[in-house]
């Protein structure tokens, strides 16, 4: 869990002055969670251990069902953020769209079933894919 965590507060502070995506409160959301950092924290501390244990624990043990798993989740999360992105509560920046966040949610979902076997290869490979977006959407270095 603190894998995602993690990855999820490193966007906070490697991308602070340049999201790709950018929470907005909507409606009564104003009063619990009034900008994107709280948004973002209440998805990483309230959502995530939720999501985390079910994802992870009910992953089907053969290769073929788990890549199904994945698919499921990211299509799941994506569906969320495309309802999110109609109700103006989400925008996309620098060239970021939804296809990027269903592609984004394939590589994390793959990431956190990579850490629960291997911890030290997910972290290589996290910090390659942060490395590969910053070249890709052109982010300057904080």
């Amino acid at each position: 869990m603190l894998f995602w965590v993690t990855g999820n507060l490193l966007y906070e502070v490697l991308l602070f002055h340049h999201r790709v995506w950018v929470f907005h409160p909507v409606g009564i959301d104003h009063l619990f969670l009034p900008d994107h950092l709280m948004v973002s924290l209440g998805i990483t501390l309230i959502i995530y251990p939720f999501v985390i244990p079910v994802f992870l624990g009910r992953l089907p043990l053969h290769v073929s069902g788990s890549l199904w798993w994945i698919l499921l989740w990211a299509l799941l999360f994506t569906v969320i953020e495309f309802i999110a992105y109609v109700n103006h509560s989400i925008t996309h920046h620098y060239g970021w769209s939804l296809l990027c966040s269903f592609l984004f949610n394939i590589v994390t979902f793959s990431l956190l079933i990579i850490h629960q076997k291997t911890a030290l290869a997910a972290w290589i490979l996290s910090g390659s894919f942060i490395a590969f977006l910053f070249i890709f959407f052109d982010i300057p270095m904080p």
